[in-house]
């Protein structure tokens, strides 16, 4: 009804539901980028592979970063979540920048890492030399949409922590 006050979103309910909305978009829009960069649908090496995530994970991070720290950050001073208490759990965070663009890179310069050493270990364990295009697009599918569901929820926890006193 119009007028009526809306009750608080708790702050887990909120984070799910904005990490769900990047996940999906992320793993949505990646493979069609890839497809438009790739319309030949050819093979892709290892190596492209590995750079291919490197870029998208500093982008995606940094985009992500982006888009959630000021819905975040409006969420929580007008008083749209409730049950803040919880993003204690999450101190960590505090040691880490608060603006959005610097925690995005950061975010991102961890995932690029991370990612890259897990995808050229597993390839080269697995004695892969690249993907099949359509393998190329499931990958990207799936990390990207776990990479924008984390760093969703890291971002939110840090708008939090950065106007809760500690």
């Amino acid at each position: 009804m119009a007028g009526q006050a809306r009750a608080p979103l708790k702050l887990g309910s909120y984070i799910r539901i904005q990490g769900a909305v990047a996940a999906v978009l992320n793993a949505i829009i990646n493979p069609a980028l890839a497809w438009l960069l790739n319309r030949k649908m050819e093979a892709v090496a290892l190596g492209d592979v590995a750079v291919d995530a490197a870029v998208t994970s500093l982008c995606v991070s940094l985009l992500v970063a982006l888009c959630a720290a000021p819905g975040a950050r409006r969420a929580v001073r007008s008083g749209q979540l409730a049950d803040l208490e919880g993003a204690g759990r999450e101190a960590w965070l505090r040691r880490l920048p608060s603006k959005s663009w610097a925690l995005g890179l950061l975010f991102g310069a961890c995932a690029t890492v991370l990612l890259v050493l897990v995808i050229l270990g597993a390839f080269r364990l697995a004695g892969l030399p690249g993907l099949s295009f359509p393998g190329f697009a499931v990958l990207k599918a799936v990390y990207t949409g776990i990479l924008g569901y984390a760093v969703t929820r890291w971002v939110i926890l840090r708008q939090v922590l950065a106007v809760t006193p500690p």
